[in-house]
């Protein structure tokens, strides 16, 4: 009999009165839990990678950041759709409403490049990628200390964009959160990463997504 596979859950916190801008060191990051990426396909931490992920929402928006190890980033595009997953990026794929075959794709590069598409993931046809879909909003940002080979992102993304608007405390949403780091020009191997591991190599795995909780 094939082993039940354990999705994580993460407990996405309420937060209310904040400032427009939020930024990697705000306040409002601290005493969050953190999701741990890991290699992809069996879930074995990557110290010299070490990546974290954080999430809160507020009554408009779905917040994130990221936090990565990374001596060496890989960003060369510069356009939004541009194809920035052959390089250095950090991935978001959410189902708002569970359905595993349609969900969305968030993609930022360590040069804030974004790309985001409507994904459908039909077993029995091939993936279709929607790049002509786009949330509205979105807002992002890149910080970058080299002398620390630290890296952060942060995300704003409007509940106004996604089916059925803002979630009600207690409901979930089917989410996973990637990291794909190019071994480029240093004689190391891409490495890809994430919350739930995936089994393979391939971020298109909507049945291991994990559940995104939202608590009030």
């Amino acid at each position: 009999m094939e082993k039940e596979i354990q999705l994580p859950t993460y407990a996405c916190e309420y937060k209310e009165n904040l400032k427009a801008i939020i930024s990697y060191d705000d306040p409002v990051w601290d005493q969050l839990p953190v999701m741990d990426l890991a290699e992809t396909t069996f879930g074995t931490p990557v110290e010299e990678f070490a990546t974290g992920v954080k999430a809160f929402w507020t009554e408009t928006a779905l917040y994130f950041r990221f936090f990565g190890k990374d001596s060496h980033l890989v960003a060369s595009y510069t356009e939004h759709d541009d194809p920035i997953y052959e390089e250095d990026v950090v991935e978001v794929f959410i189902s708002e409403t569970g359905d595993m075959v349609s969900y969305k794709e968030f993609e930022v590069s360590p040069a804030n490049v974004k790309f985001d598409a409507a994904i459908i993931n039909d077993p029995s046809r091939s993936l279709q990628v929607d790049t002509g879909w786009h949330l509205e909003g979105w807002e992002t940002s890149v910080d970058y200390f080299p002398e620390k080979s630290e890296i952060y992102y942060v995300w704003k993304m409007p509940f106004a964009g996604f089916i059925g608007g803002v979630p009600q405390p207690g409901a979930s949403w089917r989410i996973n959160c990637y990291r794909i780091d190019r071994g480029a020009g240093i004689d190391k191997p891409d490495l890809y990463m994430s919350w739930s591991p995936t089994g393979i190599v391939d971020f298109h795995t909507p049945y291991r997504f994990g559940h995104l909780h939202f608590v009030k």
